[in-house]
């Protein structure tokens, strides 16, 4: 996203990520009877409606950070299919409206992961397989931590190993630095709001949205 959007927008998504994942931490007493509770908070966190201006040089940057909870549970829920819980997702456009780069980040989440969580492994390595590239998120009152879903099935699940290579890092800064630097996603991956499906992924998870329009 580096060579599209300028320093400046950069350095704001940034922010934003970061303290959204700070403040959805401070709420974890009042959301964790759950995973689906916690990940619905998050979204609520990060949500920023499209009305934050930036003006660079001769373009103007309309920012909007959206959230949607898919049908996650019953019959053929896709978590069981997919191994996700949901996607980070960014979309820049440009002002005509017509896309210029996408990119995805599917996600698992767990709460409290402690020792070897081998069922998580498995979950992980079946969302590498439909949606490779995605992370595991670990929701607790010490913080909201990451890591790459492909190391947590090779360790198979030992949460110890992770920590000790330092593979598990802050949310926000795995969100404000990763994905913004494109060292983690998946470009082109993206959910269709009109058919409710991600585009050759099915469709019930999380979706966590960044919009950046362009105007010149």
């Amino acid at each position: 996203m580096r060579v599209i959007l300028p320093q400046e927008i950069i350095r704001a998504l940034r922010d934003r990520y970061i303290t959204a994942v700070s403040d959805a931490e401070d709420t974890y007493d009042m959301h964790c009877a759950d995973e689906d509770s916690l990940t619905g908070a998050l979204g609520q966190s990060l949500a920023m409606p499209r009305n934050q201006v930036f003006r660079v040089g001769h373009r103007t940057y309309s920012i909007g950070i959206g959230y949607t909870k898919l049908r996650g549970r019953g019959k053929n829920a896709p978590e069981k299919t997919f191994g996700s819980d949901g996607i980070f997702q960014m979309e820049v456009r440009d002002e005509l409206g017509v896309g210029l780069r996408s990119k995805g980040l599917p996600f698992q989440s767990k709460k409290n992961w402690t020792g070897t969580n081998r069922k998580l492994a498995d979950q992980a390595a079946n969302m590498e397989r439909h949606t490779p590239g995605g992370i595991v998120v670990d929701f607790s009152r010490r913080g909201y931590m990451a890591c790459p879903a492909q190391s947590v099935v090779r360790v198979e699940g030992e949460r110890r190993v992770l920590t000790e290579k330092g593979q598990l890092r802050e949310l926000g800064k795995v969100l404000g630095d990763d994905f913004l630097n494109c060292t983690i996603g998946t470009l082109g991956l993206y959910f269709d709001p009109e058919r409710e499906v991600y585009v050759g992924q099915g469709q019930g998870l999380h979706l966590v949205t960044t919009n950046v329009d362009i105007r010149a």
